[in-house]
């Protein structure tokens, strides 16, 4: 059977070659084998081939042969006494009854060649591979003879090249019992270089090709003499590389046929080559038998592709791609146990097949060659060619050889890989060091995620302060204890960091690419609109096959993104900029550029912008062939740029990070820094919201620089961009408001709940000398709402249209920031929001604060702004500052107080400046010492006295739980946060005057109580 490459346009390369099978019987050839002669004549005019096939049989079973797509014209079947009976087609079908005598069978035929992909006949070319001839059901001898033109040369399955020529003539006779030819005709140049003596390489090229022929030439001769050295002697007599003008790539008996658009691929000769040459030894000369599945291309994958990368130093690198590659197209839809796999072709559906049977048995191979060693693995190969020559042979007979030279039994290695549809899925758990004889032992488990656990040797990796140690740890079971002395105590644990079998990645190990897009289940396309449709339609028909789904932008929801494999047409359209905010591709030529999707990490999201339709269409049918790419540019399609996201080797565990220091001598005075800081317009001061000393560092920074430069404006996370009007009338002094009608206008103990305290000094400096103070943040009930839904589908028009449209959700290291944040949250019982909500209600946080830094500083060119926020807002890396960035070039700086900002690894990627400020804490305010619960009426929202707090003085002053409370000191009390402006600068022994009301109904009665404040035991300083 022939497994021919199928292309959807003659544009698109042949990147991979396909091995077509010759399905050769055993070198023991029977003398009772059947002989098929081919006579050819060819109208290169028409399209068409007139061919008579004249088969010599002998006695022997039933057999028939297909005629499928040829137009048979007569057949004719001559017994051993003369007599002649005509032949029926059924089913395309010719059906031969058994016999014990010989006899003679023809059948003439024609077949036109229009519009395929796989076979053509034309004044430029003939080339047939594919159902040009009445194919049999079992091998037989061939020969054929054909007319060609006079300046055309021919290549087929032959003993002996050139072919023998009688004027326009051509013969070709295969003494290896096939089922099928091909052959290959045109206005070729003939070049040949010696291998060694009786042995040559040739090259049939068409005059555009002919300056690569040399190449080639030298290539193969490299690529025989290594295989002749590694398996065995080259088992033909020849071998020809033929250029074909389809763009196809076919491994046959003695030559390859090379579309001519592959063979301008500079690393085709390089790796391509020696793949379709190997197959040589094994697919044709030691050929498959299918029962057990195909090993073949597993084994030729690895010994060709992944060895010549591998002796670049980029073996690792070949894996991890392959591993990735597995995943993209393997899901439970799709996948197969490898001993199923028989073969595929190049077509999108076939991606996940070939991810098994040339992937995932690569990869087998690789594992055994880890775990039996290099020189086992070669002496096996070679002894498995030498026992299987001209035979069939099967995955037990592969097992055996591998058996025979490294003298192990590896029945249960081979039957796991083979059977199981599962990979292997590790992680660790109960990580432990203790020193039992005074040096660190390290423990941890080891877990197999599969319902049936693989037999693996696993390689891990420590690391400890004087370096990396490697330790192989054979694991057969669910879960193993593992226990490795070692000593230096462990900063580090990575498993399998040089990707020595298939297994499934861990998130931070997964590469963004294209393929992952291309294999995802839910793939959504997105336009910017109806009339981008033109300029990406080549692109949509190449994708056709894919299953996806085609939407405008203005009809996707928010949610979809999440639950989808994105790809963008367009990178200017609202749902892109809410993920990625603007990119900077090219704005000329095609750009195709591959992302984790942050808001679910299971899919991508692929942004594509390009200039025109025909940027497009040159490049859409090649797509195929660049899955292991994140990111690819193309101007005139041409590849310009093309690379794969770095991403961690191997599954990382931090046990210990080691400080970084710096010299004392190289410390800076508080003075000088600030100079520094005063070249910057936007400086950003990180605080932890309850760390007083951080507070305290801001008003001596905002003190500072207001002395250098009075035309200062304070910009402030604590308050929401609505409440602006309050902060105005407060700071600019320009009316009476005081601080407790202040508090209430701003909404500030709703909004942000934190002590006011904290900020008091700040915003009294502020109204004392007229600084602007700018609310930044967005409405709480937004992001809350955004939080609990997961997503922006559920606002109020009005809320959607006063969000950033810019957003950019992919900074480096932020998902992983938040996710990690979310999940201390979930622990905490504060919320039961998706993490893809929480990124997108931080994102709109932090791209909000941006966006009004931003617009401020545009309409007020003169001002510079000091920013109080969160630690992780004012992040250099991936906060504010580079969203601000993106909206205006203007120069900023962050800093920070490491004293109480915990994590200190990763300073440089933070901040620009850090101070050591000294520890300064806010007094503790004095309670009443009652518990209240909020209870809203039908004419008031009151606060009830639910319990009375033995540690305070409440109870002995007459309050009793029930009580209503109305005033503290005068002031009207509604609900807690009035509590909070009422209370708050209370101090220990001070005597306040509490208004109640007691009773219900008519018997309610107003009461007014004296009560001395206290503090609870475990607030007292000891």
């Amino acid at each position: 059977m022939i497994y021919p490459l199928k292309y959807a346009s003659p544009l698109i390369l042949c990147l991979l070659f396909s091995f077509l099978n010759a399905l050769a019987v055993s070198a023991e050839i029977r003398e009772n084998m059947n002989n098929y002669q081919l006579s050819l004549h060819f109208d290169l005019n028409k399209n068409l081939l007139t061919g008579t096939s004249w088969i010599t049989l002998q006695p022997g079973p039933a057999f028939s042969l297909s005629v499928a797509s040829l137009a048979v014209t007569g057949t004719l079947l001559r017994e051993q006494n003369g007599s002649e009976k005509k032949l029926i087609v059924i089913n395309n079908r010719i059906g031969v009854q058994a016999s014990d005598s010989p006899r003679e069978l023809y059948i003439s035929y024609t077949k036109k060649v229009t519009n395929n992909f796989d076979n053509i006949i034309s004044q430029e070319g003939i080339a047939l591979v594919s159902y040009w001839h009445p194919i049999p059901d079992v091998p037989m001898r061939f020969s054929l003879t054909a007319t060609l033109p006079e300046n055309f040369l021919a290549v087929s399955e032959t003993d002996h090249f050139p072919l023998q020529r009688d004027n326009n003539t051509v013969t070709a006779t295969f003494s290896q019992p096939v089922y099928s030819l091909h052959f290959t005709a045109g206005p070729y140049i003939h070049e040949k270089r010696e291998v060694r003596e009786g042995l040559f390489v040739h090259s049939l090229f068409f005059a555009e090709e002919q300056h690569l022929a040399g190449d080639y030439l030298q290539a193969a001769v490299a690529f025989i003499n290594r295989y002749e050295k590694e398996i065995g002697p080259y088992p033909y007599n020849h071998y020809v590389i033929a250029a074909n003008r389809l763009p196809t790539g076919f491994g046959i008996p003695g030559y390859t046929l090379i579309g001519q658009m592959v063979l301008r691929l500079p690393f085709i000769k390089d790796i391509s080559l020696g793949h379709e040459i190997l197959h040589s030894w094994f697919g044709n000369k030691v050929d498959v038998d299918y029962t057990e599945g195909n090993w073949c291309e597993g084994l030729t994958t690895y010994l060709a592709d992944n060895s010549y990368r591998a002796e670049k130093g980029k073996g690792r690198q070949a894996r991890k791609e392959a591993i990735t590659n597995y995943l993209s197209y393997i899901n439970q839809d799709s996948v197969i146990p490898l001993n199923t796999f028989t073969s595929a072709s190049h077509n999108h559906s076939a991606k996940a097949i070939r991810a098994v049977g040339y992937t995932r048995g690569a990869l087998l191979f690789h594992e055994l060659k880890e775990k039996i060693g290099e020189q086992s693995f070669k002496e096996a190969i070679r002894q498995f060619y030498m026992d299987h020559s001209g035979k069939e042979a099967s995955w037990t007979d592969l097992r055996k050889s591998f058996e025979a030279s490294s003298e192990r039994d590896l029945d249960t290695f081979f039957q796991e890989r083979l059977i199981s549809s599962e990979i292997p899925s590790l992680k660790i758990e109960k990580i432990g060091v203790n020193s039992p004889e005074n040096k660190p032992v390290l423990s941890f488990t080891l877990i197999q995620q599969t319902k049936k656990p693989f037999s693996l040797l696993v390689p891990v990796q420590i690391k400890t302060i004087a370096g990396i140690t490697t330790h192989k740890q054979f694991i057969k079971d669910a879960e193993t204890r593992v226990s490795i002395k070692l000593d230096n105590y462990p900063l580090e644990i990575i498993i399998d960091p040089e990707y020595s079998f298939l297994r499934t990645l861990s998130q931070p190990e997964l590469p963004a690419v294209w393929a992952r897009f291309m294999g995802a289940g839910k793939k959504l396309v997105i336009l910017a609109s109806e009339k981008e449709r033109g300029t990406f339609d080549s692109l949509l028909q190449s994708l056709a096959a894919e299953n996806l789904t085609v939407k405008m932008s203005d009809k996707v929801s928010n949610q979809e993104l999440s639950e989808n494999s994105i790809l963008f047409l367009g990178t200017d359209q609202p749902p892109a900029l809410s993920l990625f905010g603007k990119v900077d591709h090219s704005k000329k030529g095609f750009t195709l550029d591959v992302r984790t999707n942050p808001l679910n990490p299971e899919h991508v999201a692929v942004l594509l912008s390009s200039s025109d339709k025909v940027e497009t269409d040159m490049i859409a049918n090649r797509l195929g062939h660049y899955g292991k790419y994140s990111f690819l540019h193309f101007l005139h399609g041409r590849n310009l740029e093309k690379k794969t996201n770095s991403t961690q080797s191997g599954i990382h565990f931090i046990l210990d990070v080691l400080p970084k220091g710096s010299s004392t001598s190289a410390l800076s005075s508080f003075e000088q820094i600030i100079d520094e800081l005063d070249q910057s317009r936007v400086i950003y001061v990180g605080e932890t919201h309850t760390s007083f000393t951080d507070h305290r560092l801001q008003l001596r920074i905002i003190e500072a620089l207001y002395e250098r430069d009075p035309s200062l404006v304070i910009g402030m996370e604590m308050f929401p961009a609505g409440r602006q009007p309050a902060l105005d009338q407060y700071v600019s002094g320009k009316t009476d408001m005081d601080e407790r009608t202040f508090l209430k206008e701003s909404g500030y103990l709703k909004v942000w709940s934190y002590d006011y305290r904290f900020f008091r000094d700040i915003l009294n400096f502020a109204k004392a000398n007229t600084i602007p103070v700018r609310g930044l943040n967005l409405d709480k009930e937004i992001v809350a709402n955004v939080f609990r839904s997961g997503n922006t589908d559920s606002l109020e028009e009005t809320a959607l249209l006063s969000l950033p449209a810019d957003r950019n959700l992919d900074m480096e290291g932020y998902r992983k920031r938040l996710s990690t944040m979310h999940d201390i949250h979930m622990k905490g019982s504060h919320g039961s929001g998706s993490v893809g909500g929480f990124i997108q209600a931080q994102g709109l946080w932090d791209e909000s604060m941006a966006e009004n830094i931003a617009n401020y500083m545009k309409e007020h060119p003169t001002r510079r702004m000091v920013v109080l926020a969160g630690s992780q807002h004012t992040r250099k890396d991936s906060g504010i500052p580079p969203r601000v960035k993106r909206r205006i070039d203007i120069r900023q700086s962050s800093v920070l107080n490491i004293a109480s900002s915990g994590d200190q690894s990763n300073l440089a990627e933070v901040a620009d400046y850090f101070f050591i400020s000294n520890p300064v804490n806010l007094p503790e305010s004095a309670k009443i010492g009652i518990v209240l619960a909020s209870v809203a009426e039908e004419d008031r929202t009151s606060l009830k006295i639910s319990q009375i707090s033995p540690h305070g003085k409440a109870g002995d002053a007459g309050l009793h739980e029930g009580d209503i409370l109305r005033e503290i000191n005068g002031f009207l009390i509604e609900g807690m946060s009035d509590l909070r402006i009422a209370m708050i600068d209370a101090k220990e022994g001070e005597t306040i005057t509490i208004t109640i009301l007691r009773g219900a109904g008519s018997t309610e009665t107003e009461m007014k109580f004296t009560v001395e404040l206290s503090l609870p035991p475990s607030m007292k300083k000891p």
